[in-house]
């Protein structure tokens, strides 16, 4: 038997489909059982995500990761599952000059300016394009910054 610790899809199986008890599995084992990781994959399954959400202010901190592994493998069915991982946006949506540019225009946050850029229509665009021609950019450097990269 190996004494590499179980990954986080292994512990996943072991409270839903395997159903592998806390006392079975080695020391290893259960120093590897991350509550946050297993809340934050579970919360992928639509069926799981609102009773991970009451659960985690109690999951995180406030019981243990043993606590946490009973109260799942007691809580959800006995079921194989495929929990499809949600990635976040990318980061880099607009060019950083553009995005720094409205912010200063705006004198806002970099956050701000995002989102001002992002809820901008057709009218609001050619908008900001008359703001960076009067910051002395050319059509094809109005066109660059727009961009993503």
């Amino acid at each position: 038997m190996s004494n590499k610790a179980k990954t986080i899809f292994e512990h996943l199986s072991g409270i839903t489909d395997k159903k592998v008890t806390w006392s079975s599995l080695s020391e290893a084992d259960q120093k590897s059982f991350s509550p946050y990781l297993i809340n934050r994959w579970l919360s992928m399954n639509m069926d799981f995500v609102e009773i991970v959400n009451e659960l985690q202010k109690y999951t995180i901190g406030q019981v243990s990761a043993r606590e946490t592994y009973k109260l799942y493998f007691d809580l959800l069915p006995k079921q194989k599952q495929f929990n499809k991982y949600i990635k976040g946006k990318k980061s880099e949506k607009y060019n950083s000059s553009l995005i720094e540019l409205i912010a200063n225009h705006l004198q806002s946050s970099e956050k701000e300016a995002m989102e001002y850029i992002e809820l901008c229509d057709e009218l609001r665009l050619n908008t900001i394009k008359e703001i960076l021609k009067k910051y002395g950019k050319t059509d094809k450097e109005i066109s660059n910054l727009f961009k993503s990269k």
